[in-house]
């Protein structure tokens, strides 16, 4: 299938993603990252939001060696993972993921061990960049988005059909301040069900409320990195997703590129591939 070049990105954006190079924004990225990894908990406070029944944490991390402090959500795993809709090591893979599919909705997030707070061991959980003061998506104006509503919905289908997480509803979408670009953007937040047995994504059905019609576009962009995701990229999942899984995984890319694929050879590219 042939693919013609990129089209421009945020075109009505003051800021457009475009602007800031990808080296530029890998080390935004490995900022936070080393920040996050590095840090110790000066300030913790456990809380539930978004209709969670799980606890999480909104705590400060200060690294002594680049003197920085990062505001971060902290999701201690919990025994049993509450029956897979809490698998917290799936924040850290949805986030790696999301780079390797060029995309850059999901915060910063790294996984931890045996952390410190001031009154309480955790034993594991990710650390997650803060978005400050995010608000639900959909309870936003839409020209404040950055990109169609068809780009992104597009985009957060895929991501959740890749890791098979249901639980993608219309709450797990934001608008806040990015960490890169620092203008608003959409932000993808709370994978723990992903690799959940039991249900069923795709891209023409998805169970989530406000979030369930078939999905027909899909960003030029964002169908070029899928083509190109090789299993030797995920092997980095693999302290925390099974062969079973990593395999899995590529099975439901394959059938998202032919979903797609099969559109465009029906209604041809400019209807289906969106060029944002």
């Amino acid at each position: 299938m042939q693919l013609a070049a990129f089209g421009p990105l945020w075109a009505d954006c003051s800021t457009p993603l475009a602007q800031l190079s990808p080296l530029d924004r890998k080390a935004i990225h490995q900022e936070i990252l080393t920040d996050l990894q590095e840090g110790s908990i000066v300030q913790a406070n456990v809380a539930r939001k978004n209709g969670n029944t799980h606890d999480l944490w909104f705590v400060e991390v200060f690294n002594p060696r680049t003197q920085r402090s990062r505001q971060a959500v902290m999701k201690p795993r919990e025994w049993g993972d509450s029956d897979g809709w809490a698998r917290a090591p799936m924040e850290l893979v949805a986030y790696r993921l999301n780079r390797l599919l060029d995309l850059d909705y999901v915060p910063p997030t790294v996984y931890r061990r045996t952390l410190h707070t001031t009154h309480r061991l955790i034993h594991e959980a990710p650390l997650i960049h803060l978005v400050p003061d995010a608000l639900i998506l959909d309870q936003t104006p839409v020209d404040s988005w950055g990109l169609s509503p068809a780009a992104i919905t597009s985009d957060h289908r895929i991501l959740n059909v890749l890791l098979h997480n249901s639980d993608g509803h219309h709450k797990n979408m934001l608008l806040g301040t990015h960490w890169a670009e620092k203008n608003l953007h959409p932000v993808f937040i709370d994978f723990g069900a992903s690799f959940r047995r039991g249900t069923h994504v795709t891209m023409r059905y998805y169970p989530a409320k406000n979030n369930s019609e078939p999905v027909a576009q899909v960003r030029r962009k964002t169908f070029e990195a899928l083509i190109r995701l090789t299993p030797e990229q995920l092997t980095e999942f693999k302290e925390h997703l099974s062969p079973h899984e990593l395999s899995d995984l590529l099975k439901r890319r394959d059938g998202i590129v032919s979903y797609f694929g099969k559109l465009i050879q029906d209604h041809g590219e400019a209807a289906v591939l969106l060029e944002e």
